[in-house]
């Protein structure tokens, strides 16, 4: 199975990402503040190198902007992106690098429920882009 691309962002650029809805397993819309967990991990999907440090990120927080991410009581989900997300991995890095952005998250109790979600984004390298 493929993951889904979901944004082409040039290298060292900020990024807005929305789109994202968190869903239950029949599909119904789970609000931000019914989330016991929500983490995001952000890695090179070559290699598996971390980057910005966003290993199993805590990024819960209705509405908080809790490590840039939003999360609305409908279950919509905004990641304002920073330029140190953004960064190329490689040195040799072909015209596009992929990144894999992990979404998790858990609700209820008793049994907790858990589900996820991977997201391919696409960086493209800028040859004159400072450093």
């Amino acid at each position: 199975m493929s993951i889904p691309i979901l944004a082409e962002i040039n290298e060292k650029s900020t990024a807005r990402i929305d789109g994202l809805k968190l869903t239950d397993e029949t599909g119904a819309a789970i609000a931000g503040t019914s989330l016991a967990t929500f983490t995001l991990t952000l890695y090179d999907r070559l290699t598996g190198a971390i980057i910005n440090n966003r290993n199993a990120q805590d990024i819960k927080g209705s509405g908080s902007g809790a490590n840039d991410v939003t999360i609305d009581e409908s279950g919509n989900v905004v990641w304002t992106m920073r330029s140190a997300d953004n960064v190329l991995v490689a040195t040799d890095a072909p015209e596009f690098e992929e990144h894999v952005a992990l979404f998790e998250w858990t609700w209820g109790s008793a049994p907790v429920k858990r589900s996820s979600e991977e997201y391919v984004l696409r960086i493209k390298r800028v040859p004159k882009v400072s450093p």
